[in-house]
């Protein structure tokens, strides 16, 4: 395992932390599907766009080869500092309360 490329351990590695992210937030479903349903629509938009941009440039499509790696590297780095930013600004006790919020409703309507 150690003789593999740098590229092979990197994406490992991320798949990784990818796949523990992903199962954390599915493990605290009610959680997810609010941030969900509140993360704006553009946003979702411009990361597919970028993730599609990356993707382009790594492979070269339509792209040269030595502009397609800064291409790929600048498109990652646009989707990490949108996580990032996205991830700072966001406030788990505003999903708390409407969590609240929406049991207590269930809870006073199954009771009515």
């Amino acid at each position: 395992m150690l003789g593999q490329s740098y590229d092979w351990w990197e994406d490992s590695v991320l798949t990784v932390i990818y796949l523990v992210a992903l199962g954390l937030l599915v493990y605290s479903r009610h959680y997810l599907w609010a941030v969900l349903k509140n993360v704006p629509v553009s946003l979702y938009l411009s990361v597919t766009v970028l993730a599609v941009i990356q993707y382009m440039g790594e492979n070269a499509i339509m792209f040269p080869h030595t502009f397609g790696e800064i291409v790929e590297e600048l498109a990652e780095t646009a989707i990490y500092g949108i996580a990032l930013t996205y991830l700072w600004q966001f406030k788990l006790a505003n999903y708390e309360s409407c969590l609240v919020q929406k049991l207590n409703y269930k809870f006073d309507h199954a009771n009515n």
